[in-house]
């Protein structure tokens, strides 16, 4: 596995490939729950954003600069922060780690990744705690 950025205006931060793609998942997931509680063009834009990540090849994920959704809008960065807590709480709801049959169901994909084993939530809430702080670092007008 390789890594790859998220970056948000002048920032960046460095994250495992194989990270961001599970958290693609849980961000994709919760984004839908809030754009089904209370449809919204922002919310909608927000489920797109994170729809369009790719992971190319190892080392090669696009679509992840948040700028491109945030657009300097403090109502879209106040959006990001409330996914990103109910994508932590989702993770942190399997307790001390993910099971294999949800990896396998939702997470493996042919010849790019394939999980063996259960992992540890711990890296990914490790990881949506440093994009807080990434975004915490230029906040909206």
């Amino acid at each position: 596995m390789g890594h790859d950025l998220i970056k948000y205006e002048a920032y960046h931060e460095v994250f495992d490939d194989f990270h961001l793609w599970l958290l693609r998942h849980f961000f994709v997931e919760q984004s839908r729950a809030l754009e089904n509680a209370q449809p919204s063009k922002d919310r909608t834009q927000l489920r797109k954003f994170f729809e369009d990540w790719d992971w190319l090849c190892p080392g090669v994920v696009v679509g992840t600069d948040f700028s491109l959704f945030i657009s300097r809008s403090h109502a879209r960065w106040e959006l990001m922060f409330q996914l990103l807590q109910r994508a932590g709480d989702r993770i942190a709801s399997f307790g001390d780690d993910i099971p294999l049959s949800y990896l396998e169901e939702h997470i493996n994909l042919p010849r790019l990744v394939y999980c063996t084993g259960a992992h540890s939530t711990k890296p990914f809430l490790v990881d949506i705690g440093r994009i807080c702080k990434l975004l915490a670092k230029y906040e909206p007008i």
